[in-house]
């Protein structure tokens, strides 16, 4: 091991310092280290600490080259033009991303940055109400010309000029220390990066990956690829979390292993990916997702995230699409099957969503056997079903959730009958689906109650439906000329619940919905028909199978 000492330099830079280099694009706070997480409080307090000369850190800078982006800093909107010499925060983003957002005037859009110097209780607050000539804000503070723009709308605050110049003196005077590593290599800077991130707020898995093997080009950290992925398929964003995990299942199953030496060459030997660099693993990450998220929507008919029942699925499709980038159509069908088996028999299964279900599932999927692949998930998800009718019983009606697994198969049950838009009386598509659930983490934002809670049964399935309006408006606009079947209503349940017969509303409609969830689920997991692999993989002039299958 190298013990030569990392070449570094120490600077003081002032508030006005750091927010020229953040403003000409020399300072970046990148994508691959971690997101803001102060909150009000916490940048207060930073302030607080200023004033009353309490040391509060240093910063650890990395010099290397930086490419043209677009960068957002706090409030802060950047244009960063390609440069050699670009400053890559190690440590210190909260603490440089509050400075120059506070004393900036647009950082004030950002609640969280909106500070100001209280002249009656002579401390930092925070600026939530109207304060009149009480409160400075600190853009105004920090400026002198903004200081006696102020000073002249407030003239009965004219007698604490003395105090705001006291206060800005101190403001401008900071002197933040800083180290710069200027020769630095990444085996030094990951274990700089790990020292660091043992006190404080810790980094979760996603933002050590990044910090480790990302670089400044956005599409190489787990959040450029979570916004390619909601960019080019209308899926919603994928949590950072999830974007690692596909990183990591799409090149070994073992999710337990140390992240810092991924691509180190023990690592590479057994990676499904042996000759892959950091660039290549990202991007075909990206690919893979892709893939996986398209067949979801395309084959199994689930339209946004928020209707996956478990989030292994997709993760362990994204292993089996990197692997397998072009699979034969009778697998393609097979995976279908195993995606609802599992969707439905979870709890038969032993299935609960863990991470230890998604290392069992990832590991059926070898490199080079893709039909033997399909033939273990396959085995995995059997299950013995005696008749259709007990389709009904794998799932619970009775307890109607959107964040449970088993309510989001009946929602992907009901979205498949191409509900209507009850406005329009047309299909609801992905991208409307898209757009209502933006920003949402559960369904919960398109699924309505069709009856007051106060109704026995009310939090059953039978009571829900795939809506863009709210209950009253949807009830007031249903009619005869409305697509009832697409929502799984007739005339004799959409009678009962315009005349408030929720009780019977809720009988009819129960049997409604049993009747088509078996009929669907029947044909989506296929039990009880030949699960055999594609008939191009076996020889019938006497030779062996093209694949060996287990």
């Amino acid at each position: 091991m190298d013990e030569s000492p990392a070449s570094s330099t120490n600077h003081d830079y002032t508030i006005a310092d750091l927010s020229a280099l953040v403003k000409t694009g020399r300072l970046r706070l990148p994508q691959f280290q971690r997101s803001f997480r102060w909150d009000a409080q916490d940048i207060l307090n930073l302030f607080d600490s200023i004033l009353r000369g309490y040391p509060f850190g240093s910063l650890l800078l990395w010099e290397r080259e930086a490419g043209e982006e677009d960068l957002r800093i706090g409030a802060l909107e950047v244009r960063a033009e390609e440069r050699p010499d670009a400053l890559w925060v190690v440590d210190g983003q909260q603490r440089i991303t509050s400075l120059v957002n506070v004393v900036d005037p647009q950082g004030m859009a950002d609640p969280r940055f909106a500070l100001g110097y209280s002249l009656r209780a002579r401390k930092i607050v925070t600026i939530n109400r109207n304060e009149g000539s009480s409160v400075i804000p600190l853009p105004d503070v920090f400026d002198f010309a903004r200081a006696l723009e102020w000073l002249r709308r407030n003239p009965d605050a004219s007698n604490s000029a003395e105090l705001i110049q006291d206060v800005a003196r101190r403001l401008n005077g900071l002197k933040v220390p800083a180290t710069i590593m200027e020769q630095a290599n990444e085996e030094t800077l990951r274990e700089i990066f790990d020292r660091i991130n043992s006190r404080g707020k810790r980094l979760n898995a996603a933002e050590i990956f990044d910090a480790i093997h990302g670089g400044p080009d956005r599409g190489l950290t787990t959040s450029g690829i979570a916004k390619h992925v909601a960019e080019k398929t209308r899926f919603g964003r994928l949590d950072d979390k999830v974007v690692v995990q596909a990183l990591l299942v799409r090149r070994h199953p073992d999710l337990t292993r140390d992240l810092h030496n991924e691509f180190s060459p023990s690592r590479r030997n057994v990676s499904a990916f042996p000759e892959e660099d950091k660039e290549e693993a990202y991007k075909q990450t990206e690919r893979a997702l892709v893939s996986a998220i398209r067949f979801l929507q395309q084959t199994a008919g689930v339209p946004h995230m928020t209707f996956l029942p478990f989030r292994f699925q997709l993760l362990v499709l994204t292993r089996f699409f990197a692997l397998f980038p072009k699979p034969q159509d009778r697998n393609l069908e097979l995976m279908n099957r195993w995606f609802w088996r599992t969707s439905v028999g979870a709890e038969m299964l032993g299935i609960t969503g863990s991470e230890r279900d998604l290392r069992g599932m990832a590991k059926l999927v070898v490199a080079g056997k893709e039909s033997a692949s399909v033939q273990r998930l396959i085995k995995a998800a059997r299950l013995t079903v005696k008749s259709e009718k007990d389709f009904a019983t794998l799932l619970d009606l009775e307890t109607f959730r959107t964040n449970r697994s088993d309510s989001k198969v009946i929602l992907n049950a009901m979205w498949n009958k191409h509900p209507v838009d009850i406005r329009t009386n047309l299909p609801m598509t992905s991208d409307e689906l898209a757009d209502q659930l933006e920003s949402d983490s559960t369904p919960q934002a398109v699924t309505i109650k069709l009856v007051p809670d106060r109704t026995e049964g009310a939090g059953s399935a039978a009571n829900r439906l795939i809506s863009f309006v709210d209950r009253q408006e949807f009830i007031a606009r249903a009619n005869a000329k409305t697509d009832l079947a697409s929502l799984l209503l007739d005339k004799r349940t959409l009678g009962a619940l315009q005349e408030n017969r929720h009780e019977d509303f809720l009988r009819a409609r129960s049997a409604l919905l049993r009747r088509y969830l078996n009929d669907f689920l029947a044909a989506r997991t296929a039990y009880g028909h030949e699960d055999s692999p594609p008939v191009a993989d076996f020889v019938f002039d006497g030779g062996d199978p093209k694949e060996p299958l287990p």
